[in-house]
């Protein structure tokens, strides 16, 4: 078994899908997801072969079979966990009629940015308003800021930045990957 750890994976799943499908040609079959730690474990040794994957979101948590229409044209659960389902199909591109559709990832990812995109926006203005409070203390007051070397000030320093960097990065991918489907 072999376990790849993709940390943002679900924020462009057609990426995510090819990334898979070139795992399936090299050998490698998917055999689980374990979403919540962002990892995806692998049986190795296998042939190659040529997999088509898709990555399904349902709220629902859904255990039942898939739509008849999707069946018919090749499609199967290949694992799930959670809200997470990856189906697999091993017809060619021109075969395949039928898709299944991606509004729950639509619409998961549009609250994902709008998320990063407060969170981003609260701790810009939260650095904004302490940089200015220190102009305002140095040039109004004519002091010096000083500081206590408290572990707690170079915390919060340390988790507010690296806040701030992954938000910033999640609301590009986020914007970047889905922009064509909003």
């Amino acid at each position: 078994m072999k376990k790849a750890w993709k940390p943002f994976w679900s924020y462009d799943v057609k990426k995510t899908e090819r990334w898979l499908q070139t795992r399936a040609l090299q050998g490698q079959q998917l055999v689980k997801i374990e979403p919540n730690l962002r990892l995806f474990i692998f049986k190795a040794g296998n042939d190659p072969q040529l997999i088509r994957y898709h990555i399904a979101y349902c709220k629902q948590k859904q255990n039942d079979e898939l739509p008849l229409a999707l069946q018919q044209n090749g499609w199967g659960k290949l694992c799930q966990q959670g809200c997470w389902c990856v189906l697999s199909n091993q017809k060619q591109t021109t075969e395949l009629k039928v898709y299944p559709v991606r509004n729950e990832i639509t619409k998961r990812n549009r609250y994902l940015l709008y998320f990063y995109i407060a969170l981003t926006i609260y701790l810009l203005f939260t650095m904004l308003l302490f940089l200015l409070m220190s102009v305002i203390h140095i040039f109004y007051f004519g002091s010096i800021l000083s500081f206590t070397p408290i572990s707690l000030w170079i915390t919060l320093l340390i988790l507010s930045n690296g806040l701030f960097l992954i938000g910033t990065f999640s609301v590009y991918r986020l914007y970047q990957s889905n922009k064509h489907l909003w």
